[in-house]
């Protein structure tokens, strides 16, 4: 099955999340809803359009200490959609390019889920 489109593989969160479509444009604030390895969904009150590549960053949550733990990585804009109940943009995003480093931090963050 496709990682985009498979839900089994994505677990429910409500990390802080940021989208940065161009270094000069201030950054989209949003939060995840679903997170896994190679796709997560985050809820943006502004729009970016299907095909987009960004910069993400992810705040997760930190179990040991109270630091902040910050994961970053390039991702793909496969679907935007306005959910109307709540006034907010689902977005659909295909991790692209993430350092080995990082990916190890986000499996660890969805171990812990």
């Amino acid at each position: 099955m496709n990682p985009t489109t498979d839900t089994r593989t994505r677990k429910k969160t409500s990390w802080r999340a940021a989208m940065v479509t161009n270094p000069s444009v201030p950054p989209i604030y949003g939060v995840t809803v679903e997170v896994a390895e190679n796709s997560l969904i985050i809820l943006a009150d502004k729009e970016v359009k299907t095909g987009t590549s960004c910069h993400i960053y992810l705040d997760i949550p930190n179990t040991k200490s109270t630091q902040k733990n910050y994961i970053d990585f390039t991702g793909n804009v496969n679907s935007s959609a306005l959910i109307g109940q709540i006034n907010m943009f689902r977005h659909l995003i295909q991790v692209k390019e993430i350092s080995n480093v990082q990916r190890d931090n986000l499996i660890k963050a969805l171990k812990a889920i």
